[in-house]
């Protein structure tokens, strides 16, 4: 199968001469040292870009699920600890502030947000009529060293505030 092309000189093989070799492992070299050095070059770009969404993520999933714990609960309170959330079946919802970061913690799962809430205020407001009452979450982070403040509203129905009064 395999036939081997010799020339009018019995010892003489038709092959590569070790200069081209030598070339063409050069050439090899340089195309893959080229591929590392902009492997490299993309994987740090690739860090950085995750490095920089990481807080635009982090608020994003912070306020949904503040969203669903203030519609899907039933009251909140604040305490020097946190925000926590009861619902109407009996569970419950903390979110624990820390000077770094936040930790949402619901039946024994617990979620961090590298967003720390500098203070959190609830009260209540009402429309002119003092018909419609609502609750209000204010909450005081920083965003780049700059002080932002997130707000919340639950809507507070009659029974509620009769039990209340009660």
């Amino acid at each position: 199968m395999f036939r081997m092309l010799i020339n009018n000189d019995k010892n003489t093989v038709k092959a590569f001469s070790v200069l081209e070799a030598a070339f063409s492992m050069v050439i090899t070299a340089i195309v893959i040292g080229l591929v590392f050095v902009v492997f490299t070059i993309l994987s740090e770009r690739m860090l950085d870009f995750k490095k920089q969404n990481q807080f635009v993520a982090d608020m994003n999933r912070l306020t949904y699920a503040l969203n669903k714990d203030i519609f899907d609960n039933e009251a909140m309170a604040v305490n020097e600890e946190g925000i926590m959330f009861t619902g109407y079946s009996g569970n419950k919802v903390r979110y624990l502030r820390n000077e770094e970061y936040t930790i949402r913690e619901k039946d024994g799962f617990l979620d961090t947000f590298q967003i720390p809430m500098k203070n959190f205020i609830v009260d209540t407001l009402q429309n002119k009529s003092k018909k419609v009452t609502f609750q209000r979450l204010r909450i005081n982070i920083d965003v780049n060293k700059q002080p932002m403040d997130l707000r919340f509203f639950k809507k507070v129905y009659a029974n509620q505030l009769i039990e209340k009064e009660k």
